[in-house]
């Protein structure tokens, strides 16, 4: 029985390797590739740890992205969407009910670019995509500041680094309110 691209119609996956050891399900037309998460955690029980890219690649936000839902291959159920980093627009597809994972063109470059490809599993487990959610939002709470302070966001940020490391920074920072208020 072949298996269906879930993002090209009547598309074959076909049998293709991530890595030298790491076989996948890979669409010819869009690029895609249908994971085993038991075939990847099979393989990152024997294989060596991968070392960070520092070569220059494509930001995180470069790399195409399924926007809609998609039906996993295999059992026709939706797969659920992953974020695998707080400032990354990619999500990773998983099916939880087949354990496999869709990733879209592009999607195992950036992760090995991020050194994330030792992690893939981990994406899918409550505690990361937490923290993944925690990130996002600290990002987005510094980003209305500096669009509040505008050309004086930097040197707040300067001041608030160096409030935090000094020994007296919560009386500098209580004076400093209190001459505000006063």
């Amino acid at each position: 029985m072949s298996l269906g691209c879930p993002l090209c119609p009547d598309r074959p996956l076909e049998p293709v390797r991530l890595e030298n050891d790491l076989p996948a399900q890979g669409c010819a037309n869009c690029g895609g590739s249908l994971l085993s998460l038991v075939s990847y955690r099979n393989w990152r029980e024997h294989a060596s740890p991968a070392a960070p890219d520092d070569a220059a690649g494509a930001s995180r936000g470069e790399v195409g992205d399924s926007a809609s839902a998609l039906r996993c291959p295999k059992c026709e159920r939706i797969m659920t969407k992953y974020r695998f980093a707080a400032d990354a627009r990619n999500q990773i597809d998983l099916c939880a009910h087949c354990d496999e994972v869709w990733l879209d063109h592009g999607e195992w470059e950036m992760l090995e670019r991020f050194a994330m490809v030792d992690k893939l599993a981990h994406v899918f487990t409550q505690p990361w995509q937490n923290r993944v959610r925690s990130d996002a939002a600290k990002i987005r709470v510094e980003e209305r500041w500096r669009e509040k302070l505008g050309a004086d966001y930097e040197r707040a940020r300067d001041m608030r680094a160096w409030l935090a490391t000094h020994p007296n920074g919560k009386d500098l920072l209580a004076y400093l309110y209190l001459s505000q208020t006063s």
